[in-house]
């Protein structure tokens, strides 16, 4: 038996793949947001770069329009 988990409420690492998928772009369009000032650079972690889920829900709803932020909540 699946369990679903909602990982709106959990804070966790992010990769720039994970970030890319969520945001609907590739890696290349998510590094040229960064460039652009449009997202802040990733957190390091060694090698490794990560946002904050938080951070990641925040840029998804800012870029949503109000209809598709009614249809997330609901």
């Amino acid at each position: 038996m699946g369990v679903a988990i909602d990982l709106t409420n959990t804070e966790r690492r992010v990769s720039t793949a994970e970030f890319a998928l969520r945001m609907n772009v590739t890696e290349k369009e998510l590094y040229e947001r960064i460039k652009d000032g449009r997202i802040k650079p990733p957190n390091k972690d060694g090698r490794k770069n990560f946002w904050l889920n938080s951070y990641v829900l925040s840029c998804i709803l800012e870029g949503a329009d109000d209809n598709e932020i009614q249809e997330l909540r609901a």
